[in-house]
Order: structure tokens, then C-alpha cells, then sequence
């Protein structure tokens, strides 16, 4: 806006601010309401006595040096010519223009009349010396001195004589005293108590022509920045603060959430959210500073990251709020409050709706706070319509943040790869499109699937990560089984094994290339990175060791190369692939085995983990030996409730079952050895064996 033009809208104070305008019209009334000072001039009352004392002095030399001259006996030769030259030289001693007759008058006054004379005309001088003589209160003084000489009842021409060097002695005894009146006013002006523009105040309302003294207070209230200096002020400010934040930000990562610090994609994340929570705060800050919807950074980041980083950013823009509104502790508060509480609701979260139910949780939680700060330190009833208005606006704010949490988030983790609770949730959805390819096509391995999800979901939990995260992986880790489901024991049913007739090096070739097909499956499916870790990685380097024994039995051993019975990998590089990496292993090998007891799935479990810690698939994964033993323990536990009912038969009954399978092979002409196709099998066997 201009001066002279029309606001578009009603302009209102996003802050505290002094109006300037106003609080200086306070402040000039109050500097002309001080009188001017000033100061006795000590030297004025002697300086009048002395003129006095010399004029009737000269006075009275005249009449001596007259009488002198009368009694010499000298003839006088023309009076006339004689009075006039001794009056001009009365007028000359007293510097006074006197008429004929006063000079006269004086001249042939009596000594005791003269001495009368001079004590009265000392007397009415002193006395108005004494009540203090201004400059431009000389004339006032002389007349009325005047007026008091012809009350003394002298001869008309001597109050004339009198008035005249009364007149000519008065001088002004108080001088301006322009530093002392300017300090004065001064002190005036800073008693005046500043008038202050309260955050919500109309400063023009819409329609009203903008004056010159509206123009200041809107560049006062941040609302408009035309000038050069102040364009470089504020952006030189933001770009401060937005260091000083960087610094707050990047060490609290480096030190407490190192995982953020040290992928570049997460850290990133955790820069753009905040530089775009803080530009739909200074879009919104014209409306209200409580409007600020601080809760959409902390909600995404919460989701996006973690919680404990997301308290972090709240504090960070909270104060950046506080900045931006220029009443640092009341704004920030109210926000910090909202985003605090945002990510406490957003810590169980189930669908996408839910972010509505998180936004009305920092609604109450911003609107209490307003209500809270106004009663402790607002000075407002809170009766206040004010009060309620601006908790109104802070309970606004928090339903906006959560619209805008909802608009953003997709977006979020698309571009940045990542994957929240709800995503996994819309994962973990048996209807998802390769899910249902898995059941319907490789129905063995979505059935081990949702065992090792059990498992890891379990586990995970037990050693404080990614619980849904761990399930969710585990649904998909196998899912490149689907390209050749009949290679793997879990979708044979008993059938023919293509591994029969294969050679070992082509068998191994094929089970491993399960991952790379499992990833471009995900890929084609639009499956997030962080689920496509744990294809890639929960089999590690891990070898196949089936088919490598078949290798070294069917050839020379040292002429078998290791590597080719090896995955790829890498190994698993979180606890939650690492965990899905041991439930895979340890479903295979207890499913395989016979007769199982608690002691017995305790045994093999603990085996399978030592195993892959000894060949270093577990360097990478975050996992303590104490974690290890949780993880243990957790397995037995779930695996004995789902083994309990497998009874362990005493050896003569189970000699006894053997011996009447034979019986019935030979009567139906089945080999002993293949009855049922049903021979035990051991981890890592895929064609003869059982491969996860």
C-alpha cells in the first residue's frame, strides 16, 4: 500500500509494537506543558545600584559645583543661557534626556530630598529584582515602577527624575536558560509512557485511506518493508538465525540421532521441513502470530524421522515464531506447546485420518496455552473477548497444521524415499497387489512369510526398533519367489523337484537370484526403499549350503568355488533387517525338524545366531550381545507357542510308526525312502531342503 490509497483488507499487528506516531504527539504535549527555565543573574542587583548611586552622585556634584558658582561673587551674565548649559550637562553626566523643568527640579532639589530620592528608587528596584525580571517582562516592569514612583509624593517633576533612571537602571535578573529548559522537556518527554499496537489490533482497517503516520506503524508492525536498509536488515536477520539454527540442529543430530546426520536424504528431509514450515509461518503471520501452523513441521518430522527429533524442531520453531512475530516468548510458547503435543499424538497412528485427530490434540493444547499465558501475564480478564479470539486463532492453527500435515506427506515420501507408520500399515494390507500374487502364486512362501513377521515383529520390539517396520519387511522379503515359485521346497508340496535335475552351480544360481528378483518386483511395485532393504539384505552373504555340499560331492572340492554359493548381500545394515535376517533362518530350520521340544527349538535357535554372528553377517546391524539373547529368547518363546502341540513319542513308538510306513510303501510299491516325500530337511536346503 501507499499513502492516500484505500486498504484492501483490514491490516492487522501480527506483534507488539510501540506507535510511534501516537506516543510522540504524548510526548511534545508533554515537553510544551514544561515551562521555561531560568537562571538569577546575581550580578544585576549591585550593577543597579551602582547606576543609581553614580547618577545621584553626578546630581549632586552639579549642585555643589552650582552653589560654587553662585557664591564667588562673579555677576551671573544671561541665567537663561547658564540653567541651560548646566541642564545639559545633567544630561550628559546621567546619559538621560530630561525636560527643561525636571532637570530643573533636580538640580535645585534639597540634599535630604535627594537622599530620600535615592533610598526609595533603590527600594523599589531591589524589591522588583527581587520578584525576578524576565527579558520580555522589561516593559511591564518599567511601567509599573513607574506607577509606583508617583505613589512616593515627591514634586511631579522629580517622579519624572525618578521614573526615567529607574527606568534606564532596571535590568533582567533571570536569564533563559535554553539547556536547562531543553533537559527539562526532556524528562518530560521520557515519563510519557509509550502507547503500544497489541498483537490483533487494527492498525487500518479496510477502505480506510492510508495516512503517512499509518505507513510508519506498518513498517514498524513488520507489515510492510520498502526501504533498501530494512530489506537488508531483515533478510541479513533471517539468514543469522536460519545459521544459528543449522549449528542447533546439525550438532544435536551429530550427537543424539546420528542416523539423521549421516544419511544425506534424512538430513535433507530434516532441513526442507523446517524451511517450509517457517515460509507457511510468515505467509500466515499477517493474519495472526497464533495462526503459525508449527505443528505440520513437527507432526511430518515425527512421522518422517522420529519423535525425539521432532521435539527438537519444535523448539526450533517456536522460536523461530517468536522472531517472526517480535514477541519472542509469548508466541514461541503457544507454539512449542502445539507441536509438542502434535507429536504425541501422532506417535500410534493408524490411518491418514488420524492426522485430524493430532491436529485437534495441538489445538486444545495451543488454545490452553493462550488462555494460560493471558491469565498469568496478559493483564486481560479472562473474560476478555481478546483472550478467546487469539485462543481461537491458536486453536485454528492446529487444524490447519494437520490439513496441511495430510497435503504434504505424500509428497514427502515419495520424494525423499522414506516410509511412515501409515504407509506401512497401507503395506502391510493383505489386498496390496504383490501380497496377492505371493498367496496366490507362492502360497508356501506367504504362509513363511507371515510366521518370520511374527517373529521379527516381536524380536524387533523386544530390542527397542522398528516394530511395524520389521513386519511389514518381513511380508516382502521373499516375495522374488514368485518368478520361480517351484524351485523352493515351501511351494513343492511334495511334487517333483526341478533341482534333480539340475547341476548344483545352476541350482545355487537360481535360489539366489530370488533377491535381485524380489527387488525389481518391489521396484515395479512401487515399494519404498526402506522395504526394499529388506529384500536385499536378509539373506546377507550368507552361503547356500546345500548345493555347495552337492558341489564338492559331485566334483574335485578344491575345485568349487565358494563364492558362487554365495548371496550377494550386503549384510544387514539396521536391527530391523538383521532380525528379519535371523527369524527367516531359524522358521526354516525349526519347521524342517521333527519332534521339537522347548529345549530342542532353544537349541537350534541359539545355533542359527551364533551361526551368522561368527560369519559377520551381524557386524553392521546395531545389535548387542544382550539384544542377541533378547532375540533368542523372544523366538522360543513365540515359536514353542506355535510348536506346543507336537508331542515328543518315546523311541519305541516312533521304531514301531517307522516300521508300519514301510509295511504300507511295500504294499503300495513306493521306494521306502520316498513314501511321502516328507524326509527331514536342514537350513539352507532349497531343492532337497527347505531354502528362505
Amino acid at each position: 500500500v501507499q499513502p492516500g490509497q484505500a486498504a484492501p483488507r483490514d491490516l492487522v499487528a501480527p506483534k507488539s509494537v510501540i506507535d510511534r506516531p501516537a506516543t510522540e504527539r504524548l510526548r511534545q504535549e508533554a515537553a510544551r506543558t514544561v515551562p521555561a527555565q531560568y537562571q538569577e543573574d546575581a550580578s544585576a542587583l549591585p550593577a543597579v545600584r551602582r547606576e543609581v548611586e553614580a547618577a545621584f552622585a553626578a546630581v549632586e556634584k552639579l549642585q555643589a559645583a552650582r552653589r560654587d558658582g553662585a557664591g564667588d561673587g562673579q555677576p551671573r551674565s544671561g541665567d537663561e543661557q547658564r540653567d541651560d548649559a548646566e541642564h545639559n550637562e545633567l544630561e550628559q553626566a546621567l546619559a538621560l534626556d530630561l525636560p527643561p523643568e525636571v532637570a530643573e527640579a533636580v538640580l535645585t532639589a534639597a540634599p535630604d530630598t535627594l537622599a530620600a530620592m535615592r533610598r526609595d528608587l533603590l527600594a523599589l528596584l531591589e524589591a522588583e529584582l527581587e520578584q525576578g525580571i524576565k527579558e520580555d517582562q522589561l516593559d511591564v516592569t518599567r511601567r509599573r515602577l513607574g506607577e509606583e514612583v508617583r505613589r512616593l509624593d515627591y514634586a511631579r517633576p522629580l517622579e519624572e527624575f525618578l521614573a526615567l533612571l529607574g527606568s534606564r537602571a532596571l535590568r533582567p535578573n533571570l536569564l533563559y536558560d535554553r539547556e536547562g529548559t531543553e533537559a527539562a522537556r526532556r524528562q518530560a518527554m521520557a515519563q510519557v509512557e509509550p502507547v503500544v499496537i497489541v498483537p490483533g489490533e487494527v492498525i487500518v482497517e479496510a477502505g480506510e485511506k492510508v495516512t503517512e503516520e499509518d505507513m510508519v506503524r506498518l513498517r514498524d508492525a513488520g507489515l510492510l518493508r520498502d526501504d533498501p536498509w530494512s530489506l537488508a536488515g531483515a533478510w541479513g536477520g533471517a539468514a543469522l538465525f536460519v545459521l544459528l539454527s543449522m549449528v542447533v540442529s546439525g550438532t544435536y543430530l551429530a550427537t543424539f540421532d546420528r542416523r539423521v546426520y549421516e544419511e544425506e536424504s534424512r538430513f535433507v528431509l530434516f532441513g526442507f521441513v523446517l524451511l517450509v514450515t517457517l515460509a507457511l509461518a510468515r505467509l500466515l503471520q499477517p493474519v495472526s502470530g497464533y495462526l503459525m501452523p508449527v505443528a505440520t513441521g513437527t507432526m511430518l518430522l515425527a512421522v518422517l524421522l522420529n519423535p525425539r527429533t521432532a521435539l527438537v524442531a519444535a523448539m526450533i520453531l517456536g522460536a523461530a515464531v517468536g522472531v517472526l512475530t517480535g514477541d519472542a516468548f509469548r508466541y514461541a510458547l503457544v507454539a512449542w506447546f502445539g507441536g509438542a503435543a502434535s507429536v504425541f499424538a501422532v506417535s500410534r497412528l493408524g490411518q491418514r485420518s488420524d492426522f485430524m485427530r493430532a491436529g485437534l490434540v495441538a489445538a486444545v493444547a495451543g488454545a490452553a496455552a493462550v488462555v494460560a499465558w493471558s491469565a498469568l501475564f496478559g493483564g486481560r480478564p479472562l473474560y476478555s473477548l481478546d483472550v478467546w479470539t487469539e485462543a481461537a486463532w491458536a486453536a485454528l492453527g492446529g487444524i490447519l497444521a494437520a490439513v496441511l500435515t495430510i497435503g504434504l506427506l505424500p509428497f514427502l515420501e515419495s520424494f525423499f524415499g522414506l516410509v511412515t507408520p501409515i504407509r506401512l500399515i497401507e503395506l502391510a494390507n493383505p489386498n496390496q497387489p504383490l501380497l496377492r500374487r505371493l498367496l496366490v502364486e507362492a502360497p508356501g512362501t506367504y504362509h513363511h512369510s507371515l510366521m518370520v513377521a511374527n517373529l521379527a515383529e516381536a524380536a524387533v520390539e523386544e530390542v527397542g526398533g522398528n516394530s511395524l517396520l520389521a513386519r511389514v519387511g518381513a511380508y516382502y522379503h521373499d516375495v522374488g519367489k514368485i518368478k520361480r515359485p517351484y524351485f523352493f521346497i515351501e511351494n513343492q508340496f511334495g511334487g517333483e523337484n526341478p533341482h534333480d535335475r539340475l547341476s548344483p552351480n545352476l541350482s545355487a544360481l537360481i535360489i539366489t537370484a530370488h533377491v535381485k528378483d524380489g527387488i525389481e518386483l518391489a521396484r515395479q511395485h512401487g515399494l519404498p526403499e526402506e522395504i526394499i532393504r529388506f529384500i536385499r539384505e536378509h539373506h546377507g552373504t550368507t552361503r547356500v549350503d546345500y548345493f555347495l555340499r552337492r558341489a564338492q560331492e559331485q566334483g574335485e572340492p578344491d575345485q568349487v568355488m565358494e563364492a558362487n554359493f554365495r548371496y550377494d548381500g550386503p549384510p544387514p545394515t539396521t536391527r530391523e533387517t538383521a532380525v528379519v535376517m535371523l527369524a527367516d533362518a531359524v522358521e526354516a530350520t525349526v519347521r524342517s525338524l521333527g519332534h521339537l521340544t522347548p529345549g530342542r527349538i532353544e537349541q537350534v535357535v541359539r545355533k542359527v545366531i551364533k551361526d551368522r554372528l561368527n560369519d559377520g553377517q551381524l557386524d553392521q546391524a546395531d545389535l548387542t550381545l544382550r539384544d542377541l539373547d533378547r532375540i533368542a529368547a523372544t523366538f522360543v518363546r513365540v515359536l514353542t507357542g506355535v510348536f506346543h502341540h507336537r508331542i515328543e513319542y518315546p523311541e519305541v513308538v516312533l521304531r514301531e510308526m517307522e516300521k508300519s510306513r514301510r509295511r504300507e510303501a511295500r504294499a503300495e510299491g513306493r521306494p521306502e525312502g520316498a513314501d511321502d516325500g516328507r524326509e527331514p530337511r536342514t537350513s539352507g536346503d532349497a531343492g532337497g531342503g527347505r531354502e528362505s
